[in-house]
């Protein structure tokens, strides 16, 4: 077994602590002084399809650098789907708590969504904007800033968690960048790494963790 730099600690156990950090996350949230993400404008057509299901690697497989020393140009072009990501499992979480309760033309338009989300071939930077911005746009204003405010403040947590921990891996520290986008994607790092080596890659058609989540906001939409 590698053995770590003194001081630091493997990533698995900061994500293991992020994980008794965020128990009950489904509870209501203050959302008073929210603060407010920017979304970047814009829609492309996707591009290749991608075939079936599949299942996300569960290493960094072909990455072109060590899985926390990342270009920076990288994480940028993986972030809209990584957001996209984590707004549609904090909504879930949210309606399923009850602290969010969109009526019945919102439950419509976005289970429409959630469906297009379902079967796109293909995701990529863009059309995971442009699928953000309409999924806010369903939402109340009260709504989307309670839902921001949940959002903003797993990055808080997590956030004030890697300030209390150094994290290696074998290849060495992981970049802070990354190991937040880590922490905050569902799926964690594999889903990342898929996302890296294939920025057009569609996370809900695949076996794991966001096809679960969306399948299961589709099942409260729809109640």
């Amino acid at each position: 077994m590698s053995r770590l730099p003194p001081g630091f600690f493997p990533a698995r156990s900061v994500t293991a602590a992020l994980l008794t950090l965020t128990l009950g996350a489904g509870s209501a949230l203050a959302v008073d002084s929210a603060p407010r993400t920017p979304l970047e404008p814009g829609l492309a057509t996707p591009g290749l399809p991608q075939a079936g299901p599949r299942t996300l690697p569960l290493n960094g497989g072909q990455s072109a650098a060590p899985s926390g020393l990342l270009p920076s140009g990288m994480l940028a072009d993986v972030t809209p789907t990584t957001s996209l990501l984590a707004t549609v499992s904090g909504l879930r979480d949210l309606i399923r708590a009850g602290t969010l309760k969109p009526d019945a033309a919102a439950r419509d338009a976005l289970g429409a969504l959630g469906l297009k989300l379902r079967d796109a071939p293909t995701l990529g930077p863009q059309v995971s904007v442009q699928a953000q911005s309409d999924l806010l746009a369903a939402l109340t204003p009260a709504q989307e800033q309670s839902l921001r405010a949940y959002l903003r403040a797993r990055e808080v947590r997590v956030q004030g968690l890697l300030t209390r921990a150094r994290i290696a891996t074998p290849d060495g520290p992981v970049s802070p960048a990354r190991q937040v986008l880590n922490l905050l994607t569902p799926g964690g790092a594999a889903v990342v790494s898929a996302l890296v080596r294939e920025p057009g890659l569609n996370p809900y058609r695949a076996d794991g963790v966001n096809r679960e989540v969306l399948r299961a906001l589709l099942a409260l939409l729809d109640r």
